[in-house]
């Protein structure tokens, strides 16, 4: 695992680093949401700050910033802008991920480049399944070594900013066809990392981007389609079997993802007060009765603004929590099957949340939330990305259910 231990002392001019980069993302998120393009200027923005290299090791470069402190960083983030860091949450995705099944002689070569600013990305979804779906898309042994991949990911989050690619695909025959059993396609599903150099249109040796990206919300990620067309790959590109490594080192998705929508949380508390605070609704007579109508004194907005911020401080601590029972290897009191979905709940204890206070927003707010461009519609648009990102709940719920079913069925 990465050596990562930076101290609290050290963190602190990181985070207001990640203050001061986060009220940039609020300015310009708005214009980017409208034009549903990413957003270009947060290129310079973010590799000036030096927060991209933050889970790079001190050895590499970097200032070793662990799960936690990467977490507190995004969350932040978040709360400026959260489709801006969304896509540069796949850096630290990718980041956390390759790091921690690289080699060593990797590790030196990719992750030193991660501490001079440059930017990772990983697309792994195909159209057919997502996540869960075993890869179709092929990588075909060459005579010299390595690989050519064929094929497309539907998920190309951060690739309009990235400089490196990671991805996944099944190693095929000569011929390009793939195993054609089961465990065969399991064993040949293969983790790769690359150069990704691509011209102002899109297109690289091998690779090219396809503008698809038109969504609900997260307008401002820029997630493009990421199509490999011979894409070669050296042996050095080899990472490892995929699925036996993932696994180990998913909680740099599902806890970085939560720590997403933790942010958005805390934006939209901090936006239901700020306009509640101030409101009136001037005479009332029905349900309430009085010349001249303040709502910070209305008995549901009193308590719908108490149970968005508790919400907000219970999914900051199951995810807090969660990153430093990590940090302190308590995980590995958990069943090995269980480890992921356990880790996973905090996601999915903080996408329910998101979605509940986004709406709850609207309705304390009132008819003019409605209206589009404002900030209560973005983040009832943006906050219904969190049903999405693996693990989800429905995912979560097989697993545990799953695995305890079947283990009780197994002891008779």
């Amino acid at each position: 695992m990465l050596d990562q231990d930076m101290t609290d002392e050290e963190f602190a001019p990181y985070f207001a680093k990640a203050q001061e980069l986060s009220k940039y993302f609020r300015e310009i998120g708005p214009k980017y949401d409208v034009e549903n393009t990413f957003a270009y200027p947060s290129i310079e923005a973010f590799k000036k700050s030096g927060l991209g290299a933050l889970p790079v090791p001190k050895a590499l470069g970097g200032p070793g910033a662990n799960i936690l402190q990467v977490s507190k960083i995004v969350a932040e983030l978040s709360q400026g802008d959260s489709a801006i860091t969304l896509a540069y949450n796949m850096h630290y995705i990718m980041v956390g991920m390759s790091g921690n099944l690289m080699s060593e002689a990797q590790n030196k070569h990719w992750l030193s480049r991660v501490a001079d600013g440059e930017l990772m990305f990983g697309p792994f979804s195909e159209q057919r399944a997502g996540f869960s779906g075993l890869a179709d898309m092929q990588a075909i042994p060459q005579p010299g070594g390595g690989w050519k991949l064929y094929g497309k990911k539907t998920w190309g989050t951060l690739c309009e900013a990235a400089d490196i690619v990671t991805t996944n695909a099944t190693e095929t025959d000569g011929d390009g066809n793939l195993p054609d059993t089961f465990e065969g396609r399991i064993a040949a599903e293969k983790f790769f990392i690359g150069e990704f150099k691509v011209d102002e249109n899109g297109v690289g040796d091998g690779i090219r981007i396809e503008k698809t990206w038109n969504a609900l919300g997260m307008h401002a990620t820029g997630t493009q389609v990421v199509h490999f067309d011979g894409y070669y790959v050296p042996e050095d590109g080899f990472i490892c079997v995929w699925r036996a490594g993932a696994f180990g080192v998913l909680q740099w998705a599902s806890l970085m993802f939560a720590s997403i929508y933790l942010g958005m949380q805390q934006r939209i508390l901090e936006e239901s007060v700020k306009t509640l605070s101030k409101k009136h609704l001037g005479a009332t007579f029905g349900a309430i009765v009085a010349a001249d109508t303040e709502v910070k004194n209305v008995g549901h907005i009193i308590d719908g603004i108490g149970d968005m911020a508790s919400r907000v401080e219970m999914s900051r601590r199951v995810l807090y929590q969660t990153c430093q029972e990590l940090i302190d290897g308590k995980d590995a009191l958990w069943a090995p099957e269980l480890r992921f979905p356990y880790i996973g709940l905090a996601k999915t204890f903080i996408a329910d949340n998101v979605m509940h206070m986004s709406r709850q927003a609207m309705s304390l707010v009132g008819g003019s939330s409605f209206r589009k461009g404002t900030i209560f519609e973005r983040l009832y648009r943006d906050s219904a990305a969190s049903l999405f990102q693996p693990l989800n709940a429905d995912q979560t719920r097989t697993y545990i259910g799953q695995f305890l079913l079947e283990s009780a069925a197994a002891q008779g």
